[in-house]
C-alpha cells in the first residue's frame, strides 16, 4: 500500500478484504405464510428471483405479502442478509427481479442501473394493431385524468424501448403478437405504455386497454421479465439470468395461434 495522499485517501495496489459494519442477522417477519421465493441465481452478495404474478415487490402500506418478505425469509434460512430489491416489477408482471444482500452491493447495483449497465429483456403477448419492430422513443408522463396511469406525453420523461416482433397470428382487428422488448430507460409502466401507444396493449392489461384471456389468472398480464444481464461488482464477470415462461403462456399462445417454439430453441 502506498503512503497517504492529500485528504488521507489510502490507495491499495493489491486485493484486500474489507469489513462493512452492517447488521445482517435474520429478521422477524410479520407474515406467517408466504409463497416460496424461487431463486434463479444466488451467491454471497446478489440474488435473482422469479417473481410470480399478483405479488407486490414491496409493501404498499397494506398487509399484503410482498416479494421482499419472501426473499427475506429465504435469506433468514441462509442465516444472514437483507432483501434489497434493485428494481421493481408491476403487480401482474412475472420474471426476474435482482436483489442485493447487503448495502454495499445495493449501492453498486443502483449505480450500475442508473448508468444503463443492467440489461433487462422482456417478453409480451399483445393484441390489437400490428406491432412495429425497432426503437420506440416516446416520452412518458402521468395521465392527469386517471390516477396511477401513464401515457405518451411530449412533456414527459424520455423513454426508449427496443421492440422485436417474434411471431404474429390472426387477421384484421384480432391480431396477436409475441414481442421481445429491451428497456433502454426504466420509466414506470414503460413497456405497457409504449405497446398501448402502438395500438397493441399487453393481453390482460386492463389499465391500458388490454383484452382479458381465460388462460391468465385474474390480475396477471402477459408481460414477463425474461432475462437480466449485469456485471458482477466484485467477481468482475458478466452474469446473465433467465426466468422460464409462466405456465399460463402455453395455453394462451396455443389458443390464439402463436408459436413459442422459437423461444424454446434459444
Amino acid at each position: 500500500m502506498r503512503g497517504r495522499t492529500p485528504g488521507h485517501l489510502d490507495i491499495c495496489d493489491s486485493p484486500m478484504q474489507v469489513w462493512i459494519d452492517e447488521d445482517l442477522r435474520p429478521l422477524d417477519l410479520a407474515h406467517a405464510s408466504l409463497p416460496p421465493a424461487r431463486a434463479l441465481y444466488n451467491e454471497s452478495s446478489l440474488l435473482v428471483v422469479d417473481k410470480p404474478a399478483n405479488l407486490l415487490v414491496h409493501s404498499d402500506g397494506s398487509d399484503a405479502p410482498t416479494l421482499d418478505a419472501c426473499v427475506q425469509r429465504l435469506l433468514n434460512e441462509e442465516g444472514a442478509g437483507r432483501a434489497y430489491h434493485v428494481h421493481r416489477l408491476d403487480l401482474g408482471t412475472t420474471g426476474c427481479v435482482l436483489y442485493a444482500k447487503h448495502g454495499l452491493a445495493l449501492r453498486a447495483m443502483d449505480a450500475a442501473l442508473a448508468a444503463g449497465q443492467i440489461r433487462r429483456t422482456y417478453l409480451a403477448i399483445a393484441r390489437g394493431s400490428r406491432v412495429r419492430s425497432g426503437l420506440m422513443s416516446a416520452p412518458i408522463g402521468r395521465d392527469r385524468h386517471l390516477s396511477g396511469r401513464y401515457r405518451v406525453s411530449q412533456t414527459g420523461k424520455a423513454a426508449r424501448t427496443h421492440v422485436e416482433v417474434l411471431a404474429e397470428a390472426g387477421q384484421g382487428e384480432a391480431r396477436w403478437a409475441l414481442v421481445r422488448l429491451r428497456l433502454e430507460t426504466g420509466r414506470r409502466h414503460q413497456i405497457r405504455v409504449h405497446l398501448s401507444a402502438q395500438g397493441a396493449p399487453v393481453v390482460g392489461d386492463a389499465l391500458y386497454g388490454g383484452a382479458p384471456h381465460p388462460a391468465l389468472r385474474p390480475g396477471q398480464i402477459a408481460l414477463h421479465a425474461a432475462s437480466i444481464r449485469f456485471r458482477h461488482p466484485y467477481a468482475d464477470e458478466d452474469v446473465e439470468v433467465c426466468a422460464p415462461l409462466p405456465s399460463a403462456w402455453a395455453g394462451l399462445a396455443a389458443d390464439v395461434g402463436l408459436s413459442l417454439d422459437g423461444l424454446k430453441r434459444e
